[in-house]
């Protein structure tokens, strides 16, 4: 796997919530972390915690039927894809689903990043 490429105030970060049994669109909906609202610590910070996440994705995921897990990726600032990865929520550190739960979902954004 890739690290994820260091971000930029150009870089957009989508993260959506895939799966589970109780399905709540809501929950579903993409997400973006614009990052030209945060500070260049607050994208260090955010770009930490992708590669927390890139470390969990080799984790064996716990059997079962409801598990949930995220889509992500990092967009530069023409929206060309530049890393994504899948991750199961139980391996995604927690800080992350912080800013996941903090992110403009694209329904507010009109669609867009």
């Amino acid at each position: 796997m890739s690290r994820p490429p260091r971000l930029t105030s150009g870089s957009v970060v989508r993260l959506r919530r895939e799966g589970g049994v109780a399905h709540f669109p809501g929950l579903s909906q993409p997400r973006c972390i614009d990052c030209a609202r945060y500070s260049e610590a607050q994208r260090d910070e955010l770009w930490r915690l992708l590669c927390g996440a890139e470390a969990g994705a080799g984790q064996v995921a716990s059997p079962g039927a409801d598990r949930r897990r995220f889509s992500l990726s990092v967009e530069d600032a023409d929206g060309a894809s530049l890393w994504a990865l899948t991750v199961a929520e139980e391996a995604l550190p927690r800080e992350l689903v912080v800013w996941w739960q903090r992110a403009d979902t694209e329904a507010e954004r009109g669609g867009g990043p």
